[in-house]
């Protein structure tokens, strides 16, 4: 029976570091679910997070114009950026783990 499931055929995944089923089981449901969304497609998760960094940059030059002109919604869009940074940077390096195959 476990014969059936050796990964002696199937080819590694280059540039991915996979993880044991266990490992995965022990992570938290939201980031098991990023990591089986975007496994298979790295390309994609590279482009989403070069969009979520030009949109944190333009919410910071949009930030910084509105508090230079005094107006008080340019704290929170500089909040509201600082926020998505780090969340873009985790969903990529979460993505990035991988998913162990069958």
């Amino acid at each position: 029976m476990s014969a059936q499931f050796t990964l002696q055929g199937t080819p590694p995944r280059s540039g991915m570091s996979t993880a044991s089923r266990a490992t995965l089981r022990t992570r938290p449901r939201l980031q098991r679910a990023l990591i089986r969304y975007w496994e298979y497609i790295p390309a994609v998760r590279v482009t989403a997070v070069i969009l979520r960094m030009v949109a944190v940059l333009v919410l910071v030059v949009t930030g910084i114009a509105l508090v230079n002109i005094s107006n008080v919604w340019g704290l929170p869009v500089l909040v509201l950026a600082a926020v998505i940074l780090p969340f873009s940077l985790w969903v990529f390096r979460t993505a990035a783990k991988g998913w162990p195959a069958r």
